[in-house]
């Protein structure tokens, strides 16, 4: 058995994993994240063709649902 992975290691592991977290200190404000970057150009002609994918299922499964009610008030 390794040592790495011995009951101590383990055991202080877990008791590091479910301690609670030191209060922050109220003397120093937490520092503001920046604003986030805008998107990329491929980041962002992938989306318009996610997008593009989305529309064209919607409009297919739309299709597929008139066609089917065309079908059954044909058999009717």
């Amino acid at each position: 058995m390794s040592r790495a992975l011995s009951l101590p290691f383990v055991l202080a592991v877990l008791l590091a994993a479910c301690s609670e977290p030191t209060p922050p200190d109220p003397e120093r404000p937490p520092v503001p994240k920046a604003a986030a970057a805008p998107p990329s150009p491929i980041t962002a002609t992938a989306n318009a063709y996610k997008d593009a994918a989305r529309d064209a299922v919607q409009a297919t499964q739309a299709q597929a649902a008139e066609q089917a009610r065309a079908a059954e008030q044909a058999a009717q």
